[in-house]
């Protein structure tokens, strides 16, 4: 069979076609010859990854692919330089570094691996293209629009241009396949016209012979260590195993039509181990990897077994985000909804909630509730119980609270919950409440490395920001230190190394009090400026997180007053919300934030993050450099900016994990480490040993603050 047994329409796109299956698989199984200009490197695999790669092969297929490194700014300003040897050592470096990411990644290993048999057996060629400042519009479109050339053995070739990124056969299904156009070179004259100039530019781009753009080729160390990893594959195995993954991805997809979201392999994992588990249990799961629409797929599930689902949120922005999400996730089933807080008050009327939550198995009904409304006694008085109900809660952590733990007397079926900090800080006996009612962390946690890794996160650059206290602020720092280590001292507490400690009113008090010296230090909203005139670019998309709305009003007048385009972004501002958020989306800019940006609002195209509050609860740390590493469209790298009060604290301090600051480094250190520049994190470690502090075990002390 040839392409021209194909009658290919002009154009595809995700909503009326499967791209797939209608297009890229047909060609795939009878071209004898691909070119192709991918993305990144990483990006490879998903075009090879498909099953039909089998008749690809037996084909003696080959395929030539141009790809772009992962490089900083730093990096691309030495290329610029023309070095030769210094570009190569630098691409080299890049590309050895995204191979390394494909391996050591559980989901991504398999057609990593396969890659490098391609590759080792000479069926897939690869070269690395830069492209520089001077590169004019079309070629830049050419890299941004991702063209392909299919050809056949008896001179057919049809050409596509579009936002097409291939996936392999486990996530093919999650709309990243956009839309493209398809010009085939024996219909006519012009779609022959646009097959040969798009393969005319592929075979110059070759052979390095367009300006602005400079082509290496593969690095011959990177071969090598492909060369390595191929080593007794079994390339018909691994295509099997992806095939195992598209088949899960199916059955927990939300919505069941062709070229809709599927979960990845991750949440595959998760769910499949979560039914393993009698449907209980914990998504420990990085912030940014994708925790609601993962449990969405288990609601669609849970509907299709006649369940009433119950979702727990924390705040009034979640109930309104997962009521919109799961409206546009879950399509294909009529559902009925109620939703309980932030002024929606139905289900205060006599009989209301009774009837929402009491089965029915012609009905599809989820009712959202913030969980101040869920623990409230009307409430609990009046939900129909049962193992009819399935309960999801959302930032989970926050229903250990004295307060909230109410909830937790509800009785239900399935249970899922999802934090990526599920571990109270300070608080042992809210920390088992939870595990206790949910079944406990569904193995295995994925964590922030895994998401990097596995390309669920942007890779990013750690920028940690030294500040003292003045002198006035020390001073206070150290009166209260003082007093602190009285109490500890008398109680015999250290031993405890900061568990069961708070169950002392006057240290929490102290212990709350000490920590505000370090969030309102004097220095940090000079320094939030002097960072903005420093690195502030335009285009770029800045979040600055602060404390308190004194803090934002200060950093928002001094960036204004600087020139820059800055704007605030918090729960009771009197603006509109939403419209801020679609202006930093479209413009870019500085937004100044507070708190109501730390759970479950995203902004995922922010390029730059500056980070001046502090807290003595470390969620507030990790979640906010979770939002800003989410991937975006041309969204390469991220940049965090991080405040780090450092105030002289005394070695003979009683107990050091009852610290802030202690456990700010530690987690800094922490973060550093996975960052494309951990040298950015030697000046910590040092002052960590001048203190004699091991951060690595004092990187979870905190407490929690759950500001009931």
């Amino acid at each position: 069979m040839t392409l021209d047994a194909y009658d290919f329409k002009t154009a595809y796109n995700k909503v009326e076609n499967d791209i797939a299956e209608e297009f890229y698989l047909p060609c795939m199984r009878v071209a004898s010859h691909y070119d192709r200009i991918s993305g990144y490197f990483g990006s490879t695999i998903y075009i090879i990854a498909w099953d039909a790669l089998r008749e690809f092969i037996s084909n003696q297929g080959k395929m030539r692919i141009i790809c772009s490194p992962y490089i900083s700014d730093e990096d691309q300003a030495a290329m610029d330089k023309g070095y030769s040897a210094r570009n190569n050592e630098i691409l080299a470096s890049s590309i050895r570094e995204e191979v390394e990411l494909l391996f050591s990644s559980p989901t991504l290993s398999a057609p990593a691996q396969l890659l490098a048999f391609l590759i080792s057996t000479n069926v897939v060629d690869v070269k690395i293209a830069v492209v520089g400042d001077t590169s004019n519009a079309n070629v830049k479109r050419l890299f941004h629009d991702k063209v392909g050339v299919f050809s056949d053995r008896k001179g057919n070739s049809v050409g596509f241009r579009g936002s097409m990124n291939e996936t392999y056969k486990g996530l093919s299904s999650d709309g990243n396949i956009e839309s493209i156009d398809v010009f085939p070179n024996w219909v006519g004259d012009r779609d022959k016209s646009r097959v040969d100039d798009a393969q005319s530019m592929f075979d110059r781009l070759w052979i390095n012979r367009v300006d602005g753009v400079t082509v290496y080729d593969f690095p011959s160390a990177v071969r090598d260590v492909l060369r390595e990893k191929a080593k007794d594959c079994n390339w018909q195995k691994l295509l099997d195993e992806i095939k195992v993954i598209e088949s899960a991805s199916q059955k927990w997809k939300p919505d069941k039509r062709h070229g809709t979201k599927a979960p990845r392999p991750h949440q595959i994992n998760a769910l499949e181990a979560w039914l393993k588990n009698g449907r209980k249990g914990i998504f420990e799961h990085a912030t940014g990897s994708g925790k609601t629409f993962t449990a969405i797929c288990a609601i669609r599930d849970a509907l299709e077994r006649h369940e009433t689902v119950l979702v727990l949120v924390p705040s009034r922005d979640l109930l309104t985000q997962w009521y919109t999400e799961i409206k546009e996730s879950i399509v294909g089933l009529d559902i009925f909804y109620l939703l309980c807080g932030d002024g929606n008050n139905e289900w205060k009327q006599p009989g209301s909630l009774f009837s929402w939550t009491t089965p029915r198995k012609n009905q599809h009904k989820i009712v959202l509730a913030t969980m101040d409304t869920a623990c409230s006694s009307l409430f609990l008085q009046n939900i129909a119980q049962g193992e009819h109900l399935f309960l999801v809660a959302d930032e989970m952590h926050r229903l250990g609270s004295p307060k909230r733990r109410q909830t937790l007397t509800i009785t239900t079926g399935a249970r899922l919950g999802l934090s990526a900090t599920p571990n109270r800080y300070g608080d042992p006996t809210g920390t088992a409440a939870l595990f206790e009612y949910f079944g406990g962390i569904v193995p295995p946690p994925f964590t922030l490395e895994d998401a990097i890794k596995s390309g669920v996160l942007t890779r990013y650059f750690y920028h940690p920001q030294k500040l003292s206290l003045t002198a006035i602020e020390q001073q206070a720092w150290n009166e209260i230190s003082t007093e602190i280590s009285k109490i500890i001292a008398r109680s015999g507490l250290q031993k405890d190394r900061g568990f069961g400690t708070f169950s002392n009113p006057q240290l929490q008090r102290l212990l709350i009090k000490r920590a505000r010296i370090v969030k309102n230090a004097s220095g940090k909203v000079p320094l939030a400026i002097d960072t903005l005139k420093k690195h502030f670019r335009n285009g770029q998309k800045w979040i600055i997180y602060c404390d308190n709305i004194a803090q934002l009003k200060s950093v928002l007048t001094g960036a204004m007053a600087a020139g820059f385009d800055a704007y605030e972004y918090y729960a009771e501002m009197l603006g509109d919300r939403e419209t801020t958020l679609s202006y930093f989306e479209s413009n870019g800019g500085v937004l100044v934030s507070i708190k109501c940006l730390d759970e479950g609002v995203d902004i995922p195209s922010t390029t730059h993050a500056l980070i001046l509050a502090s807290s003595q609860n470390p969620r507030e740390f990790i979640q906010r450099r979770g939002r800003i590493l989410r991937k975006a469209p041309n969204k390469h790298f991220a940049h965090l900016y991080d405040a780090i009060t450092i105030p002289e604290i005394s070695v003979s301090e009683s107990d050091k994990s009852l610290s802030i600051i202690i456990g700010e480094l530690s987690r800094a250190i922490q973060f550093g480490q996975n960052a494309e520049n951990p040298a950015c994190i030697t000046d910590l470690k040092n002052i960590a040993i001048d203190f004699q502090i091991d951060y690595n075990s004092l990187k979870d002390g905190g407490i929690e603050d759950d500001e009931e």
